[in-house]
């Protein structure tokens, strides 16, 4: 199969400036970079595929089935475009892994292959552990490409992916931005696309995302009738997910002058809530945690992580890109919009993100 051209909504760029904050035009173009990855043509170079955009190479299958393309724009940004999704049960095993692991550390591929990641200088953030196992065998093909490019006078790089490769993205980009300000790269400047991502870290890694990319480099677009953004399911628990000191935490020290029958039922709500949350978190972390880790090392054996962290509130890193569905695009998408994951869709996305650059261009 080989794709249809969906961008004829944008005018044709004949030239590319590599600047800081959000371009509905950029975009869409990652967007369609991210949608060759379902084309079939076995070694197809691409040529021709988008205006301005050259296909330099395509990494094999690694990890639970974890695709990378490289491409190289007129400006001469590398675009890094992760694969998302495959029909492969592996790739599902990277989707369905929601144990949460820290930020920081290191994935033991073999007994001879270790990656040490810092993706966050937060020793409370962490990650969603599906997503990390891939972007540890991505590094390995990653890592290489960009140590040569950097070298060879290539210093910008916009990191995208679709689905499971926007959540990946997110921790590419972290991965690089680290990298620049430990000194191995300082050079470089990175931009982020995730369209469509699931929900991969928790809120300190949130936090520290937004920071290391100073909020004008890193952006998830999020489609509101899209299901996928809202996976997985999160727990947020009272003391575990909570800055403190937090006088929700000692809420009892705070209700003395209240009567005590209001005293004695506030009490118990706040005992309730803490319990079914601590209750949910850990039915989570031992069902979508320990029993898929084991299904994810009969199919990597040797993988060893670091200890799971106590925590399954899941959140989505970057800045929100939200795309609202209204009476146009159900009227465009009539014969579509109720077929399995067409909310999800490249085409739906594309032209929600038409739609909302229009609105963009008659607010300024």
């Amino acid at each position: 199969m080989v794709l249809g051209i969906f961008m004829t909504s944008f005018a044709q760029q004949k030239t590319f400036n590599f600047i800081p904050g959000f371009n509905a035009q950029e975009c869409d173009e990652m967007l369609k970079i991210n949608s060759a990855f379902t084309d079939t043509i076995k070694g197809n170079k691409f040529l021709g595929f988008l205006n301005g955009y050259s296909f330099i190479s395509r990494s094999k299958s690694v990890g639970l089935d974890n695709v990378v393309d490289f491409w190289l724009r007129a400006d001469s940004t590398v675009i890094i475009s992760l694969r998302g999704t495959t029909k492969d049960p592996k790739s599902l095993l990277s989707d369905f892994y929601c144990a949460m692991i820290p930020a920081k550390g290191k994935v033991i591929l073999s007994s001879t292959d270790t990656i040490r990641y810092h993706l966050a200088d937060d020793d409370r953030a962490a990650v969603h552990a599906g997503f990390l196992v891939s972007f540890a065998y991505l590094c390995k093909e990653i890592s290489p490409k960009v140590d040569s490019l950097y070298h060879k006078g290539y210093h910008k790089y916009l990191v995208t992916g679709h689905s499971q490769g926007g959540s990946i993205s997110i921790y590419v980009t972290a991965w690089l931005a680290y990298l620049k300000k430990q000194g191995t790269y300082p050079e470089l400047v990175i931009k982020n696309y995730a369209t469509a991502p699931a929900k991969m870290s928790n809120m300190y890694f949130a936090y520290d995302y937004q920071h290391i990319t100073h909020s004008n480099q890193a952006f998830s677009l999020i489609s509101n009738v899209d299901p996928v953004p809202e996976m997985p399911f999160t727990t947020q628990q009272l003391a575990t997910d909570m800055n403190k000191p937090n006088p929700f935490i000692t809420i009892y020290e705070h209700v003395g002058n209240l009567s005590f029958f209001k005293r004695i039922i506030l009490k118990n709500a706040f005992k309730s809530m803490e319990r079914k949350a601590e209750k949910s978190s850990k039915a989570y972390q031992k069902y979508l945690g320990k029993t898929v880790e084991k299904m994810v090392k009969t199919a990597l054996p040797g993988l060893q992580l670091e200890p799971m962290a106590n925590t399954t509130h899941f959140v989505t890193p970057g800045v929100m890109v939200a795309l609202i569905a209204d009476e146009n695009y159900e009227r465009h998408f009539k014969n579509e919009i109720n077929k399995s994951l067409f909310h999800h869709s490249y085409e739906a996305y594309s032209f929600l993100l038409k739609q909302y650059a229009t609105e963009l261009n008659k607010a300024q």
